[in-house]
């Protein structure tokens, strides 16, 4: 596949999980896809990722993740990304706060025969605990 190919479906893999549409993963999505960095005590693979989606949407129904850049060589796409989202409910553990949220991250995701195979992804945990009030703020 291109590289713009494969930027095509990365950008179509936001939109999914954007419109809540999870179903419609498969098209993008291997069903065995490697996740080697997903949350402690939460499954592994699709199956994971759409239990973390469905806990994020439990706290901030609005979440959102815009894609700001996509990198793409071989068969590996990076995508540097902003989440948004008001804390509305239960988040992870934290009672709702009513705030608004804005964090950045960045995943890398290797697509192979048109459909993304493993996902490594690193964001700013500690910005997003700071606004929240889980963490103090630093200066």
């Amino acid at each position: 596949m291109s590289l713009a190919e494969n930027k095509s479906i990365v950008r179509r893999y936001q939109d999914i999980y954007n419109s809540n549409n999870l179903d419609d993963l498969l098209e993008v999505v291997s069903e065995d896809l490697l996740t080697p960095r997903i949350m402690p005590g939460v499954g592994t693979g699709l199956a994971g990722a759409r239990q973390i989606h469905a806990m994020t949407l439990a706290g901030m129904p609005d979440w959102h993740t815009g894609i700001l850049d996509l990198i793409a060589e071989e068969d590996k796409v990076v995508a540097r990304i902003k989440m948004t989202g008001i804390h509305t409910g239960g988040f992870f553990g934290i009672p709702a706060t009513g705030r608004r949220v804005e964090f950045t991250g960045i995943y890398i995701v290797r697509i192979a025969k048109g459909k993304i195979v493993e996902h490594w992804g690193e964001e700013d945990s500690v910005g997003l605990l700071t606004q929240l009030g889980a963490m103090p703020g630093q200066g």
